[in-house]
This record gives structure tokens, sequence and C-alpha cells, in this order.
């Protein structure tokens, strides 16, 4: 049975043997669309000499402290889970033995980019040139990993003018263009701000496997298809230099192919959206922010679920595509993972609890489902 095991830094400093043993349990969220989270809850209590708290008084848990998590699983290589910083120290104190704890909760790198509201032009760039150049900021000190836009803006025709803070601004952008955005740390520890499509085409991380005897390794499995949910999308406006008619629509989702043998959004009597105060004047940007609204919508098949963390023998992610097999023809298959929350305690035992989604149902026949990186099916 593989082992677990974690390690933490704060402020790269790894964490004292007494905070390490006062912790009771670890929790890290990791989602596609909201700001990566973790809650340390930590047992406090009065020092025996009776001069202050344990931990508490060590003020270690400062505003904008730094912790990084790294986790093993079994013999493979530490895996730097999350970076993030302190904004929240709950303490309850508590005239019962034992029941006093403190409660530190940490945000990922985006609570950083969203210290300073401002207002700035972004002339002659498109989106993915600002993202590149937030992203840039020796302030942060993240490496941009960014997919171009294409579409850019004339100064004199439009400016970009920022209004918020950087981060609230970069998922605007994100947005629009159907784009996720985003902050992690990469498995050598280095810190990235991601803006580019989702990519649910890339290398599947692992296969979630529901009801095969020993080649179990999902505790649940939950599955719900929202047949309601996909739309078309149709957007029109007017270029205000000329007064011509600028449109966009679409249809079908850019990447449902992948996913499964048939789209989620249906071909007949599909439900159709109008969009409206676009802000925007061109054609091409209306017709990318129209494949944006179906894209997003697409998304409607949804399955929820609990890991076994030994069986598994990996850290499941967010953001990273994972096959599932078992849960019969509709809803086997390959799946984007949009959240992760995982659950330490003070004795190493782990869990994960995820939440996945794809915008197609059925096998394409083109699947390989892997076990200990040996195709099985």
């Amino acid at each position: 049975m593989a082992a677990t095991s974690y390690s933490l830094t704060i402020d790269r400093v790894p964490a004292p043997a007494e905070v390490l043993d006062a912790i009771k349990q670890i929790e890290v969220e990791d989602h596609v669309s909201m700001a990566d989270m973790m809650r340390i809850r930590l047992a406090v209590a009065v020092r025996e000499d009776g001069g202050g708290w344990t931990v508490l008084d060590d003020a270690l848990f400062t505003r904008l402290a730094n912790l990084r998590l790294t986790v093993t699983v079994g013999t493979g290589a530490a895996l730097p889970l999350l970076d993030a910083y302190v904004v929240d120290v709950d303490t309850t104190f508590s005239s019962r033995p034992g029941g006093s704890e403190m409660v530190v909760t940490a945000m990922d790198p985006t609570v950083l980019m969203h210290l300073d509201e401002k207002v700035r032009p972004w002339p002659n760039m498109t989106d993915s040139d600002v993202a590149e150049a937030i992203f840039s900021d020796a302030t942060y000190q993240l490496t941009p990993v960014v997919e171009s836009t294409g579409w850019s803006r004339q100064e004199n025709d439009h400016t970009l003018i920022q209004r918020g803070s950087d981060i609230q601004f970069l998922q605007q952008l994100a947005d629009r263009n159907g784009y996720e955005c985003y902050v992690e740390l990469n498995p050598s520890g280095q810190v990235e701000g991601h803006f580019h499509p989702p990519r649910p085409d890339a290398t599947p991380q692992g296969t979630l496997t529901v009801n095969m005897g020993a080649a179990t390794n999902v505790d649940r499995f939950r599955a719900r298809y929202d047949m309601l949910g996909p739309a078309v999308a149709l957007a029109a406006t007017i270029d205000p230099d000329d007064a011509t008619a600028q449109s966009g629509d679409a249809a079908e989702p850019t990447q449902a192919g992948s996913m499964g043998d048939a789209p989620a959004t249906p071909a007949a009597r599909p439900r159709t959206v109008l969009l409206s105060q676009l802000g925007m004047a061109q054609a091409g940007e209306v017709q990318r922010y129209a494949q944006s609204v179906v894209d997003r919508s697409s998304w409607a098949i949804v399955a929820e679920g609990e890991l076994k963390t030994v069986a598994f023998a990996r850290v499941l992610r967010a953001k990273q595509p994972v096959m599932v097999r078992g849960v019969g023809q509709e809803f086997s298959g390959r799946y984007y993972v949009e959240r992760v929350l995982h659950t330490i305690d003070g004795e190493g035992s782990w869990t994960q609890r995820f939440r996945l989604r794809r915008n197609a149902t059925g096998l394409t026949r083109r699947e390989s489902f892997r076990s200990d990186d040996a195709v099985v099916s």
C-alpha cells in the first residue's frame, strides 16, 4: 500500500516540529475558475509554563506569510501542491482540554494580484499581450504560460482600459475569449500564470476506475447530465466607425470531438441565447465571444466522487484531463477536472474529492484507459 506524506514551509523555511505536531487537518482546494485555497487546522493550548499559547504566539502565520505544501504518494516524486499566502487566522479558545484550535486560511498568489485596483490603458495590445505583461510584472514573479488571442485593437480606434485589480481584469479578458486564467505551481516548483483555452486534449493524468473489482480506485461516483444547459449563441452589434452591422454566431463547442461520441449541444431544437450589451465593435471579437459562451455552456456533464488516494497512487489535479471507466457507455471516457478537495489529517490519511466535467457523451473508441501505465482496454 502506497504511503502518503507531506511537508510544509512558512516563508520558505520548513515548519517547526511544534507546528507539524499541532496540525489536525489540512484542506487544499484546487479549482479551475476560483482561487486555490488552503485551510490548516491546528491544536493550540496554554504553554506548560503558562507564558502564552502554543503556535498562536509564535507569530508564524502573519498577514500574507507564504505557505507552500508539498505532497508525496508512495515512491513517487515530491509534488508541490500549493503556494499560498495567509489571508485569515481564526482562533477558538475553549475551557475544554484539547478543545482550542486555530484555523489558518491561505490563498494562491492571485491574492497579491488583487491588492491594488487601478485605471490603466493598454493601447495597441491583444488580450494575450496584456496577460503576458501583467504576469511578467516583477511584483508577482510569475512565469507566463499564455496563448495568443490573435486580436488587437488600434489606439486610434479603441483603447483597452483596465478598471480594477490585475486579476479581475485578466479574468474578464479570459471570459470573453473562452480562456482560463489562473496561477499554480508546476511540478518543478515554479509559480506560473496561465491564460489560455482549457486543455482537455492533454495527456490524461490517470484513470478513475469505478466498480471494477481490484482495479477500483474510486469510493463513490455520481454523474449528472443537464440536457437544457448547452446552448447556441447569436450576437449582433454596430461598428460605430461606419455604422455597419457586425455579427457572430456559434453552434458547436470547439473541443467536443475529443471528449465523446456525441456533443452535449443538441443538433435538433437547441436552446438559443441572444447576446447583448457586448461593448464590442468588430465581427471578429463578436464571433470569439459567441464561441466562448457556447463553449462554457457545453460543459453539461458533471461528475463528482471520492478517490482512494493510495489505490490511485498519485495526486489528482484540477485543470487537467482524466479518464473514467466503469460507469457505462454514456458516462465513461475523457473528463476535465474542475475541482479537487484534498483533505490530509495529522496522521497522513489523505482523501481526494473531485468534480469533473465534459462536453460530450459516449466513447470515441480512441480512448486508452491505463492502469499502472499499461493499457487495459
